[in-house]
């Protein structure tokens, strides 16, 4: 990741843990997601980079409940419990397998809003090819909340330009 990048996501994940009723201190639990149709370099040294730049950007990011969620397709998502000092260390991705499968956001925010909805930050790293069957579902399950917790980076995207989940 450059530095213009890196200065880019701090700032989205500051604007993400400000946001009125968010995050009040104490141990922070966020979510990673793991699109599982990413080449596994791209989202190895991707998980490294995010976390390098936030553990070195806040102590607040020191001791972090960091749910990883991998996307594997519309049915199938598998969540680990792991350090946030594992990313860099590439420990959890021993086991992972590219899987080129169909996936839409329509599922993943319903999965999200389900079993996440406590995490106070969520950053989903996706492929570019991510569906959206029904926009209207993608909204429902992003608002109230979700919608303003999450950050998603496509990986088809030549300015790797984070938007925020109220966005979409």
């Amino acid at each position: 990741m450059e530095l213009l990048q890196k200065k880019n996501l701090i700032n989205a994940v500051e604007r993400v843990l400000h946001v009125k009723g968010n995050y009040s201190g104490g141990i922070l639990e966020m979510t990673l997601v793991i699109d599982c149709g990413l080449p596994k370099e791209y989202m190895c040294s991707m998980a490294a980079d995010i976390a390098s730049v936030l553990r070195a950007h806040s102590e607040v990011f020191r001791n972090v409940r960091l749910n990883l969620l991998y996307w594997k397709n519309e049915d199938e998502m598998e969540n680990k419990v792991v350090p946030l000092s594992f990313l860099q260390m590439d420990k959890c991705f021993e086991d992972y397998k590219a899987q080129k499968k169909e996936k839409s956001l329509d599922a993943l925010s319903g999965r999200l809003k389900l079993y996440h909805a406590r995490s106070k930050l969520i950053l989903v790293l996706a492929g570019e090819e991510s569906l959206i069957y029904d926009r209207e579902v993608l909204k429902q399950n992003m608002h109230p909340f979700l919608g303003k917790k999450s950050l998603f980076l496509f990986q088809g995207d030549t300015q790797l330009k984070w938007i925020r989940g109220e966005e979409l």
